[in-house]
């Protein structure tokens, strides 16, 4: 790869390869903020479509060891990722909706022993969500089911990583309502999911809830977390890394706000932080996202 150092340590080509995958497997993993009419647990309109274009970014130095504990990439090591994301949804009857999300990602990795960058596409995930209301005498919350792919389109053995490599397959349940909250609109959105994945990547759970109150007319506040659980199965560790690329868990939170130009465009700006985390990056950074429905 052009402009790339290396030294003559194995191990040291092996860490930045994994840390690389470590760091991007948190960052990647998370769909794009929703409002109650497009989150999880709704589905769209026949023939109604939403599209979000997201950018993001993190750049940091520092990681969470296998035992929680926020440290340093080691050799001054510093990575950072720019990442752009299409997601798509798209109402096909009144109760299933397709669902797409695409990302492309510049990567880099700095370090005393190692520097290189990487740009490309990522893991790419579709998806059907149905329709599939709980149980409710008051009839006021919504669900669904939504089963997803996700599909490597980069070369595993580059480095810096594009991602973990690998298919995955996701089954997830969702939950929401609208409610007031005092004299302003609010809503809920939670979702609980099981991602089977092949290659050395483990397996894993995953809870997501998200919630928004309208400020005004044309504000809106969002805030989400974000919880990925390794169910420890994983393959291949390198040993010689003080973390595992196959088996991490990550916790994130989000806040950001959304601006709704007309009931067609929206604009969002944000800034998501990794609380906790296990065997992997603990970057946090902005994000600004455009949204259109039609």
């Amino acid at each position: 790869m052009k402009n790339q150092r290396l030294d003559s340590s194995s191990s040291v080509r092996e860490f930045a390869s994994h840390g690389w995958r470590l760091a991007l497997a948190g960052t990647m993993l998370s769909l794009p903020l929703a409002t109650p009419v497009f989150a999880n647990a709704w589905v769209q309109a026949p023939g109604e479509t939403l599209a979000i274009l997201k950018f993001s970014h993190t750049d940091d130095a520092t990681v969470f060891d296998e035992s929680s504990e926020r440290t340093r990439f080691p050799d001054r090591g510093e990575s950072r990722q720019d990442q752009l994301n299409l997601y798509i949804e798209h109402g096909l009857t009144s109760d299933l909706t397709f669902v797409g999300n695409f990302y492309y990602n510049k990567v880099r990795y700095d370090s005393d022993t190692f520097s290189g960058s990487n740009s490309g596409f990522g893991n790419q995930e579709i998806g059907l969500r149905y329709k599939l209301n709980p149980p409710s005498e008051d009839q006021q919350w919504v669900g669904a089911v939504q089963a997803l792919i996700s599909i490597p389109t980069y070369d595993e053995d580059d480095t810096p990583a594009l991602g973990v490599g690998g298919n995955d397959f996701e089954m997830r349940y969702s939950v929401g309502r609208g409610f007031m909250l005092g004299s302003r609109s609010a809503y809920v959105d939670a979702g609980a999911a099981w991602r089977l994945r092949s290659g050395d990547a483990a397996d894993e759970i995953r809870v997501d809830i998200t919630s928004g109150v309208a400020l005004t007319p044309k504000w809106m506040l969002i805030g989400e977390l974000n919880v990925i659980e390794g169910l420890g199965n994983g393959s291949d560790w390198d040993r010689m890394s003080f973390i595992d690329s196959t088996d991490y868990d990550l916790t994130k939170l989000s806040l950001s706000a959304l601006y709704s130009m007309s009931p067609e465009v929206q604009f969002q700006a944000g800034y998501t932080e990794p609380v906790l985390g296990r065997n992997t990056g603990a970057a946090g950074g902005p994000f600004i996202a455009a949204w259109w429905r039609f």
